[in-house]
């Protein structure tokens, strides 16, 4: 099966970004967060001045949050993901209100699933034993990747764990349910990356 990364750069529109403050207000870093926010959590999300018409599914922010449209929830509720949804206020620069109902994608699984064998990367040899020799080391340079795709499952929805890539990724099949919903996300096959 093939997979995808979810961008958060659109083609004609460009990059799609924005700050994000949550409610109540965090005392630490986003991405530092590893666990659930407490019930009744929301957000807000400011995006940049570029960004004049959101007239898409996906987008992430400079703090490290990712967002989906309401219909893009539902049928992510609808595929095994333990992701919490936040409900989340989105508005432009100028203050009005974005046209789609917005939620805050929080904690997507993360899968031990990155072939270190057939995948291409940089200090390879070294990355590769501390994976059979703890602690792991975190692959920061990628220019293949290639995926267990045994260990994935029946996951639709995730990231890659031990891996410096922070794009989501959806299975084809999952990728093949949205295009019939008419959900506007950019992806990218995975396989053919640099970063």
């Amino acid at each position: 099966m093939n997979y995808y990364f979810l961008e958060s750069q659109y083609p004609r529109r460009g990059f799609i970004s924005g700050g994000t403050t949550f409610t109540p207000q965090l005392d630490m870093n986003y991405l530092a967060i590893e666990n659930p926010f407490p019930e009744g959590t929301t957000a807000e999300v400011e995006l940049v001045s570029t960004v004049r018409n959101l007239n898409v599914d996906y987008f992430e922010t400079i703090t490290g949050t990712r967002h989906v449209s309401d219909l893009f929830k539902t049928l992510l509720e609808e595929t095994k993901t333990n992701t919490q949804f936040i409900p989340t206020t989105v508005c432009y620069h100028d203050g009005r209100a974005v046209e789609k109902t917005y939620w805050t994608a929080h904690q997507l699984d993360r899968l031990d699933v990155f072939d270190y064998e057939r995948s291409e990367y940089g200090r390879k040899a070294v990355i590769a034993a501390s994976v059979q020799q703890p602690p792991r080391k975190i692959v920061k340079v990628v220019s293949r990747i290639c995926l267990h795709e045994e260990r994935i499952g029946e996951h639709e929805f995730f990231m890659l764990d031990y891996i410096n890539i922070f794009k989501p990724i959806v299975s084809k099949d999952f990728y093949e349910v949205c295009r019939k919903h008419r959900l506007n996300l950019n992806v990218t096959e995975v396989g053919n990356v640099s970063i």
